[in-house]
């Protein structure tokens, strides 16, 4: 039996009195959403008449360690057992911080969601930690949206390889959703894989291609940007492939890619052209906006 600080075994009354999950994704959901521009989020940031500030780069990179050592905290007790949505607080934290292991963090958020979810499964108990089969969490297309984005981070921070590290994260969800599962094998085999490893919630969709690309247009190692490059376009590639429609964010950040990894005078040729045949293809899909207009000024520069 457990037992609490002073050597008491706990009592029921002793865990109504426990933050339950409710109140921990209440505190992550409001550092998520502390600074923002009441105008994006509908919320104002004003408490008692003084208006909180935007957390320094610092602050942010101490909260996003905070949140996750509240999510351990919450796997504690059963009334606190963490959801999905606190999960994607926590990657969200570590992708609003200035941390260069952003993305090794977020890919240890994932592997943890993912080896509870395995647990559950093969357990076969009713009820893990107050959630029932279905609701533990298993990583979703916004739970890897979230990491990739925090490879963004970690690219701007001139970690090498980040955004090799963030096409692994898009592959392995695509592994995933691998319509092979259908036919594999005998039945027990094939019950195993849809079991344990088809995932159709990770499907990526429009967001994650895109967040992707605006992860290897961060990326400022010099020896890095011609994989960075090459990842960013075989993202579009694939997304196109997918069948799925690029927005006018996913060309303007493949622009963006245009200017941030091919800088140097030598590249302009290079440079100008590839930025002409983004540019030509969101004007053939409808998806030139004035963002898009903007950044084309700003790679090829008058």
């Amino acid at each position: 039996k457990r037992r609490n600080s002073v050597g008491r075994e706990w009592s029921e009354d002793d865990f109504k009195s426990l933050p339950n999950r409710d109140a921990y994704n209440a505190i992550l959901r409001s550092m998520v959403h502390l600074g923002e521009d009441s105008t994006s989020n509908g919320h104002s940031n004003a408490i008692g008449g003084t208006t909180l500030s935007t957390p320094s780069p610092q602050e942010s990179h101490e909260w996003a360690r905070y949140g996750t050592k509240l999510l351990g905290d919450m796997a504690r007790y059963e009334s606190s057992q963490p959801s999905k949505f606190s999960f994607n607080y926590v990657l969200r934290l570590w992708a609003k911080s200035t941390a260069p292991d952003a993305g090794e963090r977020a890919e240890e958020l994932l592997s943890r969601m993912e080896v509870r979810a395995v647990i559950s499964k093969i357990s076969k108990k009713g009820d893990k930690g107050g959630l029932s089969h279905a609701e533990v969490p298993r990583p979703d297309a916004l739970c890897y949206q979230n990491a990739i984005a925090c490879w963004g981070v970690s690219a701007a921070k001139f970690y090498p390889g980040a955004a090799s590290r963030a096409m692994l994260l898009l592959e392995k969800k695509e592994a995933q959703v691998n319509p092979g599962f259908e036919s594999f094998g005998a039945d027990d085999s094939r019950n195993y894989l849809l079991d344990h490893i088809y995932n159709e919630a990770v499907r990526p969709n429009g967001f994650v291609f895109t967040a992707l690309i605006s992860t290897c247009a961060c990326t400022q190692l010099e020896e890095d940007k011609p994989e960075a490059l090459r990842v960013a376009f075989d993202a579009y590639n694939r997304m196109v492939d997918a069948g799925l429609a690029p927005t006018s964010d996913t060309y303007a950040y493949l622009l963006k890619c245009c200017e941030n990894l091919l800088p140097h005078e030598s590249q302009r040729d290079q440079r100008n052209e590839l930025s002409r045949t983004v540019f030509d293809a969101a004007r053939d899909n409808g998806a030139v906006n004035s963002k898009l207009l903007l950044f084309l000024r700003e790679v090829n520069p008058v």
